[in-house]
């Protein structure tokens, strides 16, 4: 989808979009920061992505100055909006594939949710490489990414066949009416490795059944879930001094 497609969509966000902030009832993305220590000290964040703020309006009272981006300017309207008792806010209009120059070693914690989702795996991995650049070496990011395990259960308990068998870290699937790129758990793993990232985790956040439509999944069936994926931006390697000799 492009600007003008999310444009559209804007406004209808809240129904029509799975927003994994508000729908993280069990607290996994809180508990995540607040282990970090991410929630003291007034951190800078940015939110690539941003989306209508959500993640701003949910946690951002704990951080000091905040940017959010996206490529959607409507977006970034009712991020504003839903936002604005929340201090230190700032509002960028940029691709994820393109960080603007200013952001750059920017954020104590770069948050990037369900953005690298690209059917090119080209434009993946650019937009992977431009969302670690907004981090300050040794910064933290924190990604969203669509589950295709979750995924493939889901549509096991719609269709009542067996689940499929992956042997793919990510596949290509149809989504709302668009292609995007799922990930496995090992798939998660190998993006953020390939980037360069250290300290890499995944776990799952669950969301409710009614987000995909089920109203009554089997009894005892998981929740479907995306996945967290958190990693550390290395520090710089600094440059060896040679001593002087007398």
């Amino acid at each position: 989808m492009n600007a003008r497609d999310w444009d559209r969509l804007a406004a209808a966000y809240d129904s029509e979009v799975c927003d994994i902030f508000v729908r993280d009832r069990q607290k996994v993305i809180l508990r995540w920061l607040q282990a970090r220590g991410l929630l003291r000290d007034q951190r800078t964040v940015l939110d690539l992505g941003c989306g209508i703020g959500s993640f701003f309006k949910l946690h951002g009272r704990h951080f000091g100055e905040k940017t959010g981006t996206d490529h959607s300017r409507r977006m970034l309207q009712i991020a504003a909006r839903r936002c604005r008792a929340v201090p230190g806010c700032h509002w960028q209009q940029a691709d994820a594939r393109g960080l603007p120059p200013a952001l750059r070693d920017y954020a104590d914690l770069v948050v990037c949710s369900n953005v690298i989702t690209f059917v090119s795996a080209a434009a993946c991995r650019r937009a992977m490489s431009e969302t670690v650049r907004g981090a300050k070496p040794g910064g933290w990011l924190l990604f969203i990414l669509p589950a295709l395990e979750s995924h493939d259960q889901v549509v096991a308990v719609e269709s009542g066949r067996p689940r499929a068998v992956r042997t793919s870290p990510a596949a290509i699937v149809r989504r709302d009416d668009r292609m995007q790129r799922f990930y496995t758990a090992a798939g998660a793993r190998q993006l953020a490795a390939r980037a360069g990232l250290q300290s890499i985790t995944v776990r799952k956040v669950w969301y409710p059944w009614s987000d995909e439509g089920v109203a009554r999944p089997p009894r005892g069936a998981e929740p479907p879930w995306d996945w967290l994926l958190t990693a550390r931006r290395p520090m710089r390697s600094r440059p060896t001094r040679t001593r002087r000799e007398a």
